[in-house]
């Protein structure tokens, strides 16, 4: 769904795009509060759900460089960054508690609630109508006889002769396909390698998720400290050297402290990744750059999961560790090589 979402995020207001989305995956999540539906039909208001955050998030990612300045865009994706991953941490506890005690009507609920609330917010923001582009003009819808399809197109194209955004979306791609090997693997590396307990496992899921959070909002407090260039190869060589070491750790300590290295690197590089497109990409296709970079993301963590198990398999968690580690490094190189130059200085373009 990314180019098509992007697509539609370039042609419409990204604000009614967004709100639409919230408040129809709030009548699909409070359908299965209400209904507790037989499985068929959950699984159509799933699929459903998923469409509709497949069309909001190039609408979100492309407002954000429409919304502030481009000196305070790091800081922008900083805070966008760890509030999602915020987000991510909090949500499956929170759940826990409501399923324990309510019951499943009230988690569902409360993810309905959550969603009328963000179109409520969204709703408040600024316009964002469609930018000028080779073939409009601000404002203004473009042009329908072109053809849905030829403009996706043209945002492909466009990607694709884009020297940072390739870099970007290919790097980020292959390091996604590589660091999330360790999904596979993590709770045999703990538990069986390492002989921890799972409440040990548990801990290290959670260490990767706070430096995850906490790694970007250590951006606010150094505005202008790194080219967003640099600070994607560092978060990509935190996360290589984390996960490399943490498949050799003697014990579950270092395992733990590795972790946090890695994640850390993984909150700074996908800051990063919003900072160079938003810095250097046209606004008039934001939309379709950011859909067709993080659409395949879900690509590679499918492919990285299949992946993982024929490896873990064969080999040993360790060993899964290691080959997640030196690809993310060798991923590092390859971006190296890509990007300009020029975008090592603070305040390229």
């Amino acid at each position: 769904m990314g180019p098509i979402a992007g697509t539609l995020s370039d042609r419409v207001d990204a604000r009614r795009l967004m709100v639409f989305c919230d408040l129809g995956q709030a009548a699909a999540v409070g359908a299965v509060a209400v209904l507790l539906p037989p499985y068929w039909l959950r699984v159509a208001l799933v699929a459903a759900y998923s469409v509709l955050s497949a069309l909001f998030l190039p609408a979100g990612k492309g407002a954000i460089p429409r919304l502030v300045s481009r000196d305070d865009l790091t800081q922008a994706n900083a805070l966008m960054g760890s509030s999602f991953n915020l987000a991510v941490a909090a949500g499956p506890v929170a759940g826990a508690f409501l399923v324990a005690g309510p019951g499943p009507r009230a988690a569902f609920a409360l993810d309905a609630a959550t969603f009328l609330l963000s179109a409520l917010l969204i709703s408040r923001m600024p316009p964002l109508a469609p930018e000028a582009g080779e073939h409009g003009v601000a404002g203004e819808a473009p042009d329908a006889a072109r053809g849905f399809v030829s403009e996706a197109r043209e945002g492909l194209s466009y990607l694709l002769s884009h020297r940072v955004a390739r870099a970007v979306a290919l790097g980020l791609f292959l390091s996604v396909a590589f660091a999330a090997l360790d999904n596979v693997a993590l709770v045999y590396m703990v538990t069986d390698t390492l002989g921890a307990s799972g409440a040990a496992f548990g801990l290290s899921g959670t260490a990767y998720g706070t430096t995850m959070i906490a790694a970007p909002l250590l951006l606010l407090l150094l505005p202008g400290a790194a080219a967003p260039s640099r600070m994607l190869v560092f978060g990509l060589a935190l996360t290589g050297v984390g996960l490399a070491l943490g498949g050799a750790a003697p014990g579950i300590a270092l395992f733990v402290l590795f972790y946090l290295v890695a994640g850390a690197g993984n909150g700074l590089e996908n800051v990063a990744c919003d900072t160079l497109i938003g810095r250097t990409v046209s606004p008039s296709k934001l939309g379709r750059v950011f859909g067709a970079v993080y659409g395949p993301i879900f690509l590679a963590d499918a492919l990285a999961a299949a992946l993982g198990g024929f490896l873990l398999a064969a080999t040993s968690p360790r060993a899964v560790f290691l080959v997640a580690g030196v690809g993310v490094l060798a991923v590092l190189l390859l971006v190296r090589a890509m990007l300009p130059r020029s975008l090592d200085e603070p305040d390229a373009g």
